[in-house]
């Protein structure tokens, strides 16, 4: 198995970062388009009120992938919990298990900051990314549905 190193991103990283969400988007057929910028990115990862954190995975000194996560809150649990926004293994580097010790990785600091809950989504076309999280022993919650609303129907909320 291949030696991975999975460091916190830092502000340089912002470039590579922006390049492996497009991988990510191109490698999943994300259905919607990649509005994120250099400068967006930036400030929601290391601005003054940073939005998430992302991890660079590199195997062998070579970007191998990353992830980005965020806190989250949950009422019933009185608790915080952790989402796993996106994570993702370029392709040369899948199928050498370096996408279980990266999941693994996160699921250590949600533990570690005594979340209640690890959580993340998944596009439904994404077969293989759902028969990684099956095998890890997730579940899909079938009593929720995600809803959301966006540009110009978010403005509606400012009336």
């Amino acid at each position: 198995m291949d030696t991975l190193d999975i460091r916190p991103a830092t502000p340089s990283d912002v470039e590579l970062l922006l390049r492996l969400i497009h991988e990510l988007a191109l490698a999943e057929q994300f259905p919607f388009d990649v509005t994120a910028n250099e400068t967006d990115l930036r400030n929601s990862l290391f601005g003054p009120k940073p939005a998430a954190e992302a991890v660079i995975a590199e195997c062998e000194s070579e970007v191998a992938g990353f992830a980005v996560f965020y806190e989250t809150f949950a009422t019933t649990t009185a608790r915080r919990g952790l989402h796993l926004d996106d994570l993702f293994i370029r392709p040369a580097f899948q199928g050498k298990g370096l996408g279980r010790k990266l999941f693994e990785h996160i699921g250590h600091i949600a533990h570690a900051r005594e979340c209640a809950r690890f959580e993340w989504w998944s596009l439904r076309t994404n077969t293989k990314a759902i028969a990684f999280y099956d095998a890890l022993g997730a579940r899909p919650m079938e009593e929720l549905l995600v809803f959301r609303t966006q540009g110009s129907f978010l403005a509606n909320f400012t009336k």
